[in-house]
C-alpha cells in the first residue's frame, strides 16, 4: 500500500525544481565535454545521487557473450557488487523492465517478491524503508538497457517529480549509448578499410609495376628498357607482339615518360574504322565535306597535336591512306577533308600490329617505304607464355583491381593460382583478366579453390581453340620458337578402350589427382573422364 506523501510547501518545491534545472545542466553539460559512455553516465549517476538522493544508480545492458543482462555502469556500487548484478531476461525486476519496456516502481523492497537484492545485499541498505525505480533506456527506437536506483521512502519529494527526471536522464544515456554504437561502427568500418587498404598496399608493394605494367620476367625488363632509352627522342616507334600482350598500355607508358607528357595521348584503333571514315577519322573534314558534315571538326592528328598519336593494328590501314600517312609523317602537315589548306601538327606517332608487317609488304598489302618511316624502333613485346613468372603478379594486381571495381573480397587459394599460373594464356593478358573477372563474379565465398580456376580455364579452352597439347597443363608451356600442335575446341567421340587405363592413371598421378587439370591434359570433358573411370572401373 502507498503511504500518503507530506505536501512539500512552496519555498521546498522552489528547491526541487531548481535541483531538477541544475541536474539537467550539468548531464548536458557532461555529454558536450566527453561521450564516453565510461565518465559521462557514471557522473550523470552521481548527480542523481548527489542533488536527489537517487542512490546507487546503475545501467544495465545486455552481455552478447553471455546472453544476459548485466550492470555495465555504476556509482555507489563496489566492483562486487556490479560483477554479482547479473539478470536473465524477464528475471527481477531489472529483467521485468527490459523485457517489457516499461518503468517499474518498487514502493518497499522488503515487500516484493521480483525484488532480488542481488547486487546490493539488504544488510548494506539504511533500515528504513527503501524504494527501487527502474526505467528503460531506448536506443534506436528500442529497448536498450534499464537505468536503476534506490530511492529512501521517507523523502520529502513527490515519487512522480523522481519518475520524471529519471526518465530525462534515460532519455539522455540512450543518446549517449546511441551515439557511441555509431562511432563504435564507424571506427570498425575504418579499421577494416584501414585493414583493407594495408592488405591492398602490401600487396602493390609485392607486385612489380613498372611505368603502370606489371612484371618483372628479363623479356618484359628488356622491352622496358628499350621504351625508357627512346622516350627522350621523337622517334617513331613500332610495337610488335600478340593481341593482348599490352601494346596500348606501352604506348602509354612511352607517352608519359616522354617530353610530351603534358600534352594529349590520342588512340586511333586501324582495325575498327570503316574505310570510307578513315580519312575523315585521321585528318577531320569541313562543314559539307560529305553528306552528314553538318560542321567541321578535327581528325585525330589535330586532337593530338604536341602529344602522341597512337595507331593500334597499323596492318589494317587501307593502301590508300597509307600514302597520306607518309606524307604526314614526312611533312607534318595534314588537310581535312573537303579543304587545301595545309595544317601543320606536331605529333609523335606511336603504331602497334600483331601482324607481320614484312611479310605485308612482301605481297604488296603495305608500302614499304612507311614500313621504314614507322619501323625506326620496333620493339617485341613478349606474350604471356614467354613470361610466366609474371602471371602471379598480373592476377594478384588484376584482383585488386576486380574486386575495388565489383565491390568484393576475393582471394585465391594456392592450388588455384597454380592452375592459372600454369595455363598456357593464348589470348595473353587481355584473356587472363577476362577470366579473372568471370572467376570474381561468379565466386561463392571469399575464396576461391583450384576446382572452381580449372572448371572456368576448361569453360574457356572449349569456347576458343587453344594450343594445348594432351599432355599435363603444367608442362604445357612450349619452348621459344615451337609451336605445339593446335587441339581443338570441340572434342570428338571416341570409344573407351582398355589401353587408356595407363594413360589415365598418369594424368590423374601428374595433376596429383585433380580430375579437372587430368581431362584438360587428355583433351576430355570432365565428364568423359568419369565415364571411362567408371567404364574401366579405375579407383
Amino acid at each position: 500500500m502507498i503511504r500518503p506523501q507530506p505536501k512539500p510547501g512552496a519555498s521546498d518545491d522552489t528547491d526541487l525544481r531548481e535541483q531538477e534545472a541544475l541536474l539537467v545542466r550539468e548531464c548536458i553539460r557532461q555529454m558536450g565535454r566527453s561521450l564516453e559512455p565510461d565518465r559521462a553516465i557514471r557522473e550523470m549517476l552521481h548527480l542523481l545521487s548527489e542533488l536527489l538522493g537517487l542512490n546507487r544508480g546503475r545501467v544495465v545492458l545486455p552481455d552478447p557473450a553471455r546472453g544476459d543482462l548485466a550492470i555495465r555502469y555504476a556509482y555507489g556500487l563496489t566492483e562486487d557488487e556490479m560483477r554479482r548484478g547479473r539478470y536473465a531476461q524477464g528475471e527481477g525486476i531489472t529483467g521485468r523492465v527490459m523485457q517489457s519496456g516499461e518503468p517499474l516502481l518498487v514502493q518497499d523492497i522488503d515487500r516484493e517478491p521480483a525484488y532480488l537484492a542481488r547486487a546490493v545485499a539488504r544488510t548494506t541498505l539504511p533500515q528504513e524503508t527503501v524504494s527501487f525505480i527502474a526505467l528503460p533506456i531506448e536506443v534506436d527506437g528500442r529497448v536498450g538497457g534499464v537505468l536503476g536506483v534506490h530511492r529512501l521512502r521517507s523523502r520529502h519529494r513527490r515519487l512522480a517529480d523522481d519518475m520524471a527526471i529519471l526518465g530525462t536522464v534515460a532519455t539522455l544515456i540512450g543518446q549517449i549509448l546511441q551515439v557511441n554504437r555509431l562511432v563504435s561502427e564507424r571506427t570498425a568500418n575504418l579499421e577494416d578499410e584501414n585493414r583493407r587498404l594495408r592488405q591492398a598496399l602490401e600487396q602493390s608493394q609485392q607486385t612489380p609495376i613498372m611505368h603502370g605494367i606489371v612484371g618483372r620476367s628479363p623479356l618484359l625488363a628488356r622491352a622496358l628498357r628499350q621504351l625508357e632509352q627512346v622516350a627522350g627522342s621523337d622517334a617513331g616507334v613500332l610495337l610488335l607482339g600478340e593481341s593482348g600482350t599490352g601494346k596500348e598500355l606501352f604506348a602509354q607508358a612511352l607517352h608519359r615518360m616522354s617530353a610530351r607528357a603534358a600534352q594529349s595521348f590520342v588512340k586511333v584503333n586501324c582495325a575498327a574504322i570503316p574505310d570510307t571514315l578513315f580519312e575523315a577519322e585521321l585528318f577531320g573534314h569541313e562543314k559539307g565535306a560529305f553528306t552528314g558534315a553538318v560542321q567541321a571538326r578535327a581528325g585525330r592528328f589535330e586532337q593530338a597535336d604536341g602529344g602522341t598519336l597512337f595507331l593500334d593494328e597499323i596492318g589494317d590501314l587501307p593502301l590508300n591512306l597509307q600514302v597520306k600517312l607518309l606524307r604526314v609523317l614526312q611533312e607534318q602537315v595534314i588537310e581535312r577533308v573537303g579543304s587545301q589548306r595545309e595544317i601543320r601538327v606536331d605529333v609523335r606517332i606511336v603504331a602497334a600490329t600483331h601482324r607481320d608487317l614484312q611479310k605485308l609488304v612482301a605481297e604488296g598489302r603495305f608500302r614499304a617505304d612507311l614500313f621504314y618511316r614507322l619501323n625506326v624502333i620496333p620493339i617485341q613485346l613478349p606474350s604471356l607464355r614467354e613470361r610466366p613468372e609474371d602471371i602471379k603478379h598480373l592476377v594478384l594486381h588484376f584482383l585488386e583491381q576486380l574486386n575495388a571495381s565489383h565491390g568484393r573480397q576475393v582471394a585465391l587459394q594456392p592450388g588455384a593460382m597454380a592452375s592459372l599460373v600454369a595455363y598456357p594464356w593464348p589470348g595473353n593478358i587481355r584473356q587472363l583478366y577476362n577470366v579473372l573477372e568471370r572467376v570474381v563474379l561468379l565466386a561463392e565465398g571469399s575464396q576461391v579453390e583450384e576446382a572452381a580456376v580449372d572448371y572456368a580455364l576448361v569453360t574457356e579452352a572449349q569456347g576458343q581453340p587453344v594450343d594445348v597439347p594432351p599432355r599435363r597443363i603444367a608442362d604445357a608451356v612450349e619452348p621459344a620458337g615451337r609451336t605445339p600442335p593446335a587441339q581443338s575446341a570441340v572434342r570428338e567421340w571416341r570409344s573407351v578402350g582398355g589401353e587408356e587405363g595407363a594413360a589415365i592413371r598418369a594424368a590423374l598421378s601428374a595433376a596429383n589427382g585433380n580430375k579437372s587439370r587430368a581431362a584438360q591434359a587428355l583433351g576430355l570433358t570432365l565428364r568423359q573422364l568419369n565415364y571411362r573411370i567408371a567404364k574401366l572401373g579405375l579407383r
